[in-house]
This record gives structure tokens, sequence and C-alpha cells, in this order.
């Protein structure tokens, strides 16, 4: 099925049930389970939550899988999540005017190659006849008023702006435009928590290219774009981030175990999943890689209790403060079980290890939690007005 914007075409509503994989879905569509095709390969853990409601559209008798996400509800609106649409929009809104910003361009070519890079755009100033080489990134990541991409690692992205940033040299001029689908989000952040070079990257190339991010909000009925608004991006803040912070690490132990942990002793430790919390305010970076090494000498608490934990995920919080115990404190009021005295040994802490039955991840109270640190408590830092 060819798609064209404005989505002038059936959508039907579905309910998310289960990542497959990283490109299929299992859904619900009324109490029928089905299979989906998901155009986007982010992670969008704080998105794709078991129950969450989305907007689909049937593929050709042909296709493999009966059906395309389209859409994610988040909230009070709906999140486009098929990425290869929002170049079409983009164009679209350009050719209208509709973002003020470039509204003395035109749209000369689409998917234009430079060496081994690939760019989505490319934009002349109708007066000048200066090129604009673009390249638009769907940001599906926010919190109550900031956004950030990517939401995973994107070694792609880092090549993308070094690339453009080269493009002075032959007298063309780079952008790069993320797009928010979210209406109330003010400000655009690179996800430094996330990926830290990334944003690294980008901030250095902020004098070399044109940066830009704005907010979308879509009609009722996910067919159009009604409003364009461009969104503050805080460079002075960002300018300051360093790789410093706090850790969670998220994992599975698959069966009961006894285990001695350094001078605790003997522990039994329940089949399910655990998150512990960290800090390392002098590399996170660094911290985070010990963890994720199989082979190490044995130190802290969690060092012996990851040799029998799988699925290890690390989430960075990248801050200027040790908010370790704060977020302890929180996960104590969500967590099933606490580990007593479980890597607190220098604090007052109960403990810094917590047991849930289920997969923490895929529970929304525990992504909000990420988001709130992540995202919404560096609010006060720049939005003072």
């Amino acid at each position: 099925m060819k798609i064209d914007y404005p989505f002038n075409f059936e959508k039907i509503k579905a309910t998310f049930l289960k990542r497959i994989n990283r490109f299929v879905v299992k859904i619900k569509i009324k109490e029928k389970e089905e299979l989906a095709y998901l155009p986007n390969p982010g992670r969008l853990w704080e998105l794709l939550l078991p129950g969450k409601s989305l907007l689909v559209f049937k593929n050709k008798n042909t296709s493999k899988l009966p059906y395309t996400i389209l859409a994610c509800e988040k909230d009070s609106n709906y999140i486009l999540l098929h990425t290869h649409l929002t170049n079409k929009i983009i164009k679209k809104l350009i050719e209208e005017e509709r973002i003020h910003f470039w509204k003395d361009y035109k749209v000369l070519r689409e998917e234009a190659r430079f060496d081994s890079s690939r760019f989505d755009l490319i934009l002349e100033n109708k007066r000048t006849f200066r090129k604009l080489v673009l390249e638009i990134k769907t940001c599906t990541l926010f919190g109550k008023e900031i956004a950030m991409f990517p939401d995973a690692e994107t070694k792609r992205g880092t090549g993308h702006i070094l690339k453009l940033a080269e493009l002075g040299e032959k007298n063309l001029k780079g952008g790069i435009l993320f797009v928010i689908m979210n209406p109330e989000i003010k400000y655009f952040l690179p996800a430094y928590h996330i990926d830290y070079q990334f944003s690294k990257v980008l901030i250095e190339a902020k004098d070399k290219i044109e940066i830009r991010a704005i907010a979308l909000k879509w009609d009722e009925s996910f067919t159009y774009v009604k409003e364009v608004k461009e969104l503050q991006i805080p460079f002075d803040f960002l300018g300051k981030i360093e790789d410093k912070g706090i850790y969670l690490l998220v994992f599975k132990i698959k069966n009961k175990e006894k285990l001695k942990i350094g001078n605790l002793g003997e522990r039994i430790f329940k089949k399910g999943f655990y998150v512990y919390v960290g800090s390392a305010m002098n590399s996170l970076s660094k911290r985070i890689n010990r963890h994720l090494r199989k082979n190490k000498k044995l130190k802290w608490h969690i060092d012996y209790l990851l040799q029998k934990g799988e699925n290890l995920k690390a989430i960075p919080i990248r801050s200027f403060e040790k908010r370790e115990c704060e977020i302890a404190k929180e996960l104590s009021l969500i967590s099933q079980k606490i580990i007593p005295d479980f890597g607190a040994s220098d604090c007052k802490c109960n403990s810094h290890l917590f047991y849930f039955s289920y997969n923490p991840l895929e529970k929304e109270e525990f992504q909000k939690l990420i988001i709130e640190y992540r995202i919404d408590k560096i609010n006060h830092v720049f939005t003072k007005n």
C-alpha cells in the first residue's frame, strides 16, 4: 500500500500486546490477535507498553504481515511511529511554507547521496539559490515539556552529523531537523543520557550546521498536521553536560540462586527481575562498561549477583547531582521486594537492589520514573520563565 500525506486512508484502532522483534509486533484488533509491521527500529520503551492504543492500517494481501503500525497513543495525543513517513510530511509542510524558518526554500531533491551517506532532502533558497542538505529525525522520546533524540544509541546518526558538518568545505550547508510528535513540547535536547557521543558531536557541530526542532499537532482523525511549532534548543545548558551521574541495571535471574555476596555473606535470590541503583560521579560510561563485562574482579555487591544475571540492560542518567538514594527511595515504592543492605554500605538507604516478579521495563510506572529523572527533573535548569 502506497502511503501519502495527508493520511486519507482508513485507520484501524488496535491494542499493543508484545514486541516480537525490532520490526514485528503482536496486536489485538477487537478480540483477534494479529501480527503487524513496525516501521521504527527505536527502543520505544515508554510507548510500546502492553495495553497501549495503536492506529494501524491494512497491508496488501501479498504482504507477510496483515497490518502496519502508524501511531501509538500517549497521554491525549497519537504519536507517529511510522518514521518512513516523516520525510513526506516535512516535504509537504515546506512546500506549503508552513515551516516559517524555511519559507523561502523549496524542495529540490529527495534522498540525495553524498559519498557514502544518504540525506533526506536537498532544499534550495528561492532567492539566493543557496542549497541546504537536510537530514530529518523523528523524535518519540519526551517528558512534559522536553523532547530528546535518540531513544537508543545511533552510530549512523552520529555519522550523519559529521558528514553534514563537512559539507561547508564543498560550499554547501548541512542541516538537521528533529520532528517531535507532541504539540505540548517546548524544548529539544539531544539524549545525552542515552547516546553521549551523538550528543557531544551535535553540540560541537552547532556552528557548522543548521540545527532545528519542531513539534507537530495533528487533527483528531490523525490525517493532517494542524500546527507546527518551533522548539528551543538550550545549547548553553548542553555545553555543561559531563559524563557523570547515576545508573540503573535491570537484569533477570533465571533460577533461584544461593550466592555469597562479599561481606554480606550468603543470600538467597528468587528467580525474577532485579533493578540495581548505582552512581559514578567521575566516568559514568566507564563504570557501566565495567558492569557489562563478564570477566572482572569482584569488588562490589552487584558484581557477585551479576555473575548469574541475564539480559542485562544499563540505564544511564547523567546528572550534576548524586541522586542514587533519591531514586532508590522511589524504586522501593514500586518494587515488590527490597533486598536488605545490598549496595548501600556507604549511605543510609535500606538497599539499592529491588525485586520484581515481572519485567519492570514493560511497566508504565517504571518508565515514568526513568523519564522523570532523565527529562522532567532538568526542566528547572533552563525553564525559569
